[in-house]
């Protein structure tokens, strides 16, 4: 349900309310929705586009954030808020995070008044979080021996020019007509666990990137393609951080070893350089 079936529903129940009892509604905003993060769990970048909203623990519906929704309440009241992500990046597939704790609060709603929230999230006790965030020099990421160029980092001591989030490190590749290929995959050979299993991924480029898996099966060493990220380059010249959900769950319950997560980018024919940059990959798991 988007803000417009939403607003339907609530239309509904506020003229058979008011035709009840006339009375007027209360506002709630609800802003972006922020995060923490504790040590070992990475940067707090997020990107949180949809929530299902109660009323004292009664739905109020799923709303496109920020959102702002008439309550036919007056007083101390509880609202509840289900953070909610574009899984795969999909537009329409919108998807309850099982890794962010719920956010809750008690506002004072009045007739015709706005009561604000700005919603702040986090992991959830039982989230496990393998991350790499390029902190130090030592990247968990290898570059495959059939690429043609090296993955970087940058900071903003180094490469003041760039874009950086929450003012840290990054890593990425520079492609031209010399470097064209490059694939960097993770080494940790991950095991199942069974449960949900999703790959965050902070990215700004020009160019399409690939994020894939690698397994073994029947013996044999394989690449699958997963999702392809569309260059976040704008007509105006910017090229903005994009933040994706992947949902890796079926892989890595599937009968499959030696799991692990790649990254790869082509300069296709006809372009002379291509750059990509890359922040915050996690993988997060409940077992």
């Amino acid at each position: 349900m988007n803000n417009r079936y939403a607003l339907t529903l609530l239309f509904l129940i506020l003229a058979t309310a008011c035709s009840k009892g006339d009375k007027v509604p209360a506002f709630v905003d609800i802003g972006e929705v922020a995060m923490t993060t504790s040590s070992g769990q990475g940067g707090a970048t997020v990107k949180v586009t949809d929530a299902w909203v109660t009323l004292n623990e009664e739905l109020l519906g799923v709303w496109e954030l920020p959102a702002r929704i008439p309550v036919l309440a007056e007083g101390p009241n509880v609202i509840g808020l289900v953070p909610a992500i574009k899984r795969n990046g999909t537009f329409d597939d919108r998807l309850r995070y099982p890794f962010y704790t719920p956010y809750s609060t008690t506002v004072n709603l009045v007739r015709e008044g706005t009561a604000a929230l700005n919603p702040v999230t986090s992991y959830t006790e039982e989230t496990l979080v393998w991350q790499e965030g390029f902190e130090d020099p030592f990247s968990q990421f290898a570059i495959t021996a059939n690429s043609d160029t090296q993955l970087l980092r940058f900071t903003p001591i180094t490469n003041p020019e760039l874009i950086y989030l929450e003012n840290g490190p990054c890593a990425g590749f520079r492609l031209d007509a010399s470097h064209r290929y490059i694939r960097i995959e993770s080494d940790e050979d991950f095991l199942s666990y069974g449960g949900p299993a999703f790959i965050e991924l902070d990215h700004r480029s020009d160019l399409l990137v690939t994020v894939g898996v690698k397994y073994f099966a029947d013996g044999l060493e394989r690449y699958e393609p997963f999702v392809y990220l569309p260059p976040t380059y704008r007509s105006d010249g910017t090229m903005p951080w994009n933040k994706v959900y992947l949902d890796l769950s079926a892989f890595f319950n599937s009968a499959v070893s030696e799991r692990d997560v790649y990254i790869e980018a082509t300069l296709p024919d006809g372009r002379s350089s291509a750059e990509i940059y890359l922040d915050n990959i996690k993988l997060l798991r409940i077992p």
